[in-house]
């Protein structure tokens, strides 16, 4: 059956005179489409990076929560070798600015992110409600060894589960599928996109004074790991 116009301007759907089956198949492949998330790398470039909680839930309001996912951004940070220029810290989002210089593609990058947060972050939950052990995680204290022949000191675990209680009843967490990017074009784009992560506190309404919130890269607490851009 061949599809036609709608018969009146105010008809507003598009597909009422079409063949049933062949809607099925077109927004099956739209939502495929969707749901694919295909990119194209480029090396030497630099990316702005949204990633999101799942139903914009806001976990990250918990400073513990912050924290925790610093400690992954660090780690993540060492075992996928990138360029770290900025970051913030929002209730519900997170906003990246990096550059991969090895062999991981931003992809891969923020799949370990994102995997070993909400791992560590649902094995305290569990510990917390007394529903297992805390499982094997890179938050050991322990050392760990990378494959240029590095080793790493990771952080303790311990520390956090002391903090845990009193997040007994909170949900699990989970990201919002995939993740936002955009090439960096040039200097004034990198410019524009790391003034927007530092005043994104300010925009979204978290304090006040961007140079006052904690979990940002312009805090000094964290110059230790972010790169030199220029």
């Amino acid at each position: 059956m061949v599809c036609t116009p709608p018969a009146r301007p105010h008809d507003l759907n598009p597909w009422k005179h079409c063949d049933t089956n062949n809607e099925s198949r077109i927004m099956k492949q739209i939502k495929i489409h969707r749901n694919s998330q295909k990119r194209f790398y480029s090396k030497d470039k630099i990316y702005f990076i949204t990633a999101n909680t799942n139903q914009r839930f806001p976990f990250f309001k918990e400073d513990l929560f912050c924290e925790l996912f610093i400690e992954n951004l660090k780690l993540s940070k060492q075992l996928k070798n990138f360029k770290l220029f900025a970051f913030t810290i929002i209730w519900d989002h997170v906003h990246l600015l990096l550059k991969p210089i090895d062999k991981f593609d931003i992809s891969q990058i923020m799949q370990l992110l994102k995997k070993s947060f909400s791992r560590d972050f649902n094995n305290l939950i569990n510990f917390a409600n007394n529903e297992g052990e805390i499982h094997e995680s890179r938050l050991q204290g322990k050392q760990y060894s990378f494959y240029k022949n590095q080793t790493y000191i990771v952080p303790e675990y311990k520390k956090y589960i002391i903090q845990i209680e009193k997040f007994k009843n909170i949900s699990p967490f989970k990201w919002q599928q995939s993740f936002h990017d955009h090439v960096i074009r040039n200097e004034k784009d990198f410019i524009k996109h790391l003034h927007y992560i530092i005043f994104n506190c300010v925009k979204h309404g978290v304090c006040e004074d961007e140079e006052e919130y904690r979990w940002s890269s312009i805090n000094s607490e964290f110059s230790y790991f972010i790169d030199d851009w220029q």
